[in-house]
């Protein structure tokens, strides 16, 4: 090789890796996947699960107070509403969150509420062609028990009975009796969200089946090991890595006077000298407290369902399970079926 043409090589492998440092670290760090809800259906259980694998990264933050922005940056779903200091709102921020990904990781995100976003699908799409999108989904009835429960625990909704926040979505849907600060536009639309099928095809639509993993919560939680071995395989990571899976944001019985003591602890955040002042309290007083109140308040939440009200739901929702197995390709009938004893509260507050 002459001198010329060892110099024209060297200049143009010179001017790639140039042009590759220019481009930032983080242009590098894109995310390739994208698991998009629903939420309840076990998300957090699978994010925690697939950062322990060597060759994917997604964003984590052991700072509680920004958990959440780095697992959850609820990107591209801009017509949800969320508060802009709950999101990560341009690109450049949300490629920063990838910047320590390893070399050669797959870099992911794990949005639960995504899903109910009717313009992420374009989004995702525009921002990387080929993204790989995985679902996890549960029977629309329990999925919906589920989250008003949810909705609760943060103070997202103020109708305790199941039953009446389901009567309020056309009241909801036009801006009545809504409450002070709902989670994101659409949220209190319980039966609108738990339809899964118009979701799932959104997203087969934008990105081809093949790109889509649909998974069942009740098959993670089964067959954890042959569960993740399916989705390493669909995103090209080594299969044969060992996971360790463990349930995540579970939510207990909520207390009757959980709203009030939301409040008072976020009061008792913003006060000078507040959150010492909460420690002193939950070191000394929390037990005796919550046995006085436990023997005066009946639970806000059992996360049952009133067994009448769950065969109407069930069988409202008999032809959405039925559209979504023909979709999924599976039989789902099983998920017409009870699940729930009577809970011995949800009359009790009918009339609240």
């Amino acid at each position: 090789m002459d001198v010329g043409a060892a110099w024209d090589e060297f200049g143009r492998d010179f001017l790639a890796k140039t042009v590759f440092i220019g481009r930032s670290t983080h242009a590098m760090n894109r995310p390739t996947f994208f698991l998009v809800g629903a939420a309840k259906c076990g998300t957090t259980a699978l994010y925690e699960c697939l950062r322990q694998h060597p060759g994917i990264f997604m964003p984590h933050s052991e700072d509680p107070a920004r958990y959440w922005l780095h697992k959850e940056p609820f990107h591209f779903c801009g017509d949800l509403g969320i508060a802009e200091w709950l999101r990560v709102v341009n690109d450049d921020d949300y490629l920063k969150l990838f910047e320590e990904a390893p070399e050669g990781a797959v870099c992911g995100t794990a949005t639960a509420w995504k899903i109910y976003s009717k313009e992420a699908p374009a989004r995702i799409k525009e921002f990387e062609p080929n993204a790989k999108i995985v679902i996890m989904l549960r029977p629309p009835v329990t999925w919906m028990r589920s989250w008003h429960h949810d909705l609760l625990r943060y103070a997202y909704e103020d109708k305790v009975s199941f039953g009446e926040a389901l009567a309020m979505e056309e009241d909801r849907k036009e801006g009545k009796n809504l409450p002070r600060r709902p989670a994101f536009a659409g949220c209190l639309q319980y039966r609108e969200a738990a339809r899964f099928s118009e979701q799932v095809e959104r997203y087969y639509q934008v990105f081809g089946r093949e790109n889509v993993f649909v998974g069942l919560r009740e098959d993670f939680e089964k067959e954890p090991q042959t569960f993740l071995k399916g989705l390493l395989n669909f995103l090209g990571v080594d299969s044969s890595v060992e996971l360790e899976v463990s349930r995540e944001n579970d939510s207990p019985t909520l207390r009757g006077t959980h709203h009030f003591d939301l409040a008072v602890g976020r009061v008792m955040d913003r006060m000078p000298g507040g959150k010492g002042l909460k420690k002193f309290f939950h070191k000394s007083l929390e037990a005796k407290y919550r046995r006085f109140t436990d023997k005066i308040f009946a639970p806000m939440s059992d996360k049952k369902i009133d067994s009448i009200l769950e065969e109407e739901l069930l069988e409202e929702f008999e032809p959405e399970v039925a559209k979504l197995g023909k979709l999924l390709g599976r039989d789902l009938s099983h998920w017409n079926e009870p699940r729930f004893p009577r809970s011995e509260h949800d009359h009790d507050h009918h009339h609240h």
